[in-house]
């Protein structure tokens, strides 16, 4: 028959088995939420990434976008700057034959061929009016599109908007060109409203010229 001391000796080692057990059930319980924790620092910091890199992207596309814009924006201001010797120039070119199948390019596609650092007025109005079949597509476009830009402004219920007109045509476009100066004693507004007025128009000749890719912000 079994003491009381070996009893009591039994009764204390199956506690120490007990508490064992119980603290290698608690380290495997902490072990197993460290692991999910981190888990789940994972999975966040992958979707973190995700979402910054998509960030990153979309930064890119609208420095892309605002590149492209402000290139065509450019193009517009230099088209019109230089209207009267591109228009002179158009008139009076002799047709090249040798280029003829130029004829079939579009406007936005000989702009975009020519879509390069213009850094240089002269050299790149050179290069517009290398090639007479070019030249006419451009021109043609161009004047097309500020006989539709003159109707848009002189319909419009906004007074300012046949003033712009009235600017454009004084500054680039009329065989009489007037200065800033000029414009603004005859439209009664201050000088700085002339330049305003001009840069209204240009954004606005950009979307006519170049289409939706003209628009600002898309």
């Amino acid at each position: 028959m079994q003491s009381e001391k070996g009893i009591e000796n039994e009764k204390m080692e199956m506690m120490r088995e007990y508490i064992k057990a119980e603290i290698e059930a608690g380290i495997q319980s902490i072990e197993k939420n460290i692991q999910e924790a981190i888990n789940l620092g994972i999975a966040a910091g992958a979707e973190a990434g995700a979402a910054a890199a998509v960030k990153a992207i979309e930064k890119e596309r609208k420095k892309a976008k605002k590149q492209q814009y402000d290139w065509r924006y450019r193009n517009t201001k230099l088209l019109l700057r230089h209207y009267r010797a591109l228009n002179d120039h158009y008139k009076h070119a002799i047709f090249d034959k040798e280029r003829a199948a130029e004829e079939y390019e579009s406007f936005n596609d000989i702009m975009e061929a020519m879509n390069v650092n213009i850094s240089d007025e002269a050299l790149y109005i050179e290069s517009i009016k290398r090639s007479c079949a070019r030249t006419k597509i451009i021109m043609s476009h161009v004047n097309k599109m500020l006989e539709c830009y003159e109707i848009m402004c002189s319909k419009s219920r906004r007074k300012s908007d046949a003033r712009r007109w009235r600017i454009i045509d004084g500054l680039y476009i009329s065989d009489l060109p007037m200065t800033a100066e000029e414009l603004a004693k005859q439209e009664g507004i201050e000088k700085r409203t002339v330049y305003r007025d001009v840069d209204l128009c240009i954004s606005d000749l950009t979307v006519l010229l170049f289409g939706i890719e003209g628009i600002e912000g898309l």
